[in-house]
C-alpha cells in the first residue's frame, strides 16, 4: 500500500512540473520525463531559475495588452 501512495504522489509531483513547465513555455513533456527519471524535487529547482520563453512572454504581454484597452 505505501508504494501505491508513493507511485501516486510521485506521479502528482511529475504532473506539477509538467504543468510548470508548460505555464513557461518550455516542452512539458521533456520536462516531466526528466522529473519522473531523476527526481521532481531537483527537476523543479531547476526549473524555478530557468526564465520564460520569448514567445511566452510576448504571448502574456498581448493578453495584457487586450486586457487594458
Amino acid at each position: 500500500m505505501e508504494l501505491f501512495f508513493t507511485v501516486v504522489i510521485w506521479i502528482a509531483f511529475v504532473y506539477g512540473i509538467y504543468k510548470w513547465a508548460e505555464s513557461k513555455g518550455r516542452n512539458a513533456a521533456i520536462w516531466a520525463v526528466a522529473g519522473g527519471i531523476i527526481s521532481p524535487l531537483l527537476v523543479g529547482v531547476i526549473l524555478l531559475f530557468v526564465p520564460k520563453t520569448l514567445e511566452k512572454q510576448a504571448e502574456e504581454a498581448n493578453r495584457i495588452r487586450e486586457l487594458v484597452g
